[in-house]
């Protein structure tokens, strides 16, 4: 797990030269994420709540972005629970790098990977794994233009030696600044 965080840390390092090139400026988003489990532990785990900050870096265009994300995420106990373990909600915080393709003004696809650090060691066990998550989503403005209202459906993985950990969750989150730049109107010959 070592190499993986040096790994990312190279990642982010060297991304930062990317960054001095471009002109546009970055955008945060903080949000709140509601999913489900999926796979083995549905059967422990019901509901999946959290809340992130992600951080957006245009690197050619304003359509190709460099994201990172910091995030806390609890996998709730299942309500109808009653085995014999006795469970307590298992708690990680992800730390992720990835790429956002804007493919309109608008939509997106995101893939994002990264580390996530198990803050509960509890029936999940590993201490941190392995991260990855496919999104696709939408930057919707605001009425002034001055914000996007960003809603992303991923499915989320961790991966560990014991049992993956794996979820579909929905994140809806405030973007400050638009999207794309505003287009200058062109002046009018006289």
């Amino acid at each position: 797990m070592k190499k993986a965080l040096l790994s990312f840390i190279v990642v982010i390092i060297c991304s930062l030269g990317a960054f001095a090139q471009v002109t546009m400026s970055p955008h945060i988003s903080i949000g709140g994420e509601y999913g489900l489990t999926t796979g083995n532990l549905s059967n422990y785990y019901g509901s999946v709540v959290g809340g992130s900050v992600k951080v957006e870096v245009p690197v050619s265009s304003p359509k190709f972005n460099i994201t990172g994300t910091l995030g806390f995420t609890s996998y709730l106990v299942r309500l109808d629970y009653n085995g014999p373990l006795n469970l307590k909600p298992d708690q990680f915080l992800p730390l992720e790098l990835g790429v956002k393709y804007y493919f309109s003004k608008i939509a997106y696809v995101e893939g994002d990977a990264g580390v996530s650090f198990n803050l509960q060691d509890n029936f999940t066990g590993s201490s941190n794994a392995f991260i990855y998550s496919p999104v696709i989503g939408f930057s919707a403005p605001t009425n002034n233009h001055k914000g996007t209202i960003d809603l992303g459906l991923r499915y989320e993985s961790r991966v560990q030696s014991n049992a993956n950990i794996n979820q579909v969750a929905l994140r809806l989150a405030y973007r400050f600044g638009p999207t794309f730049p505003a287009e200058k109107k062109k002046k009018e010959a006289k």
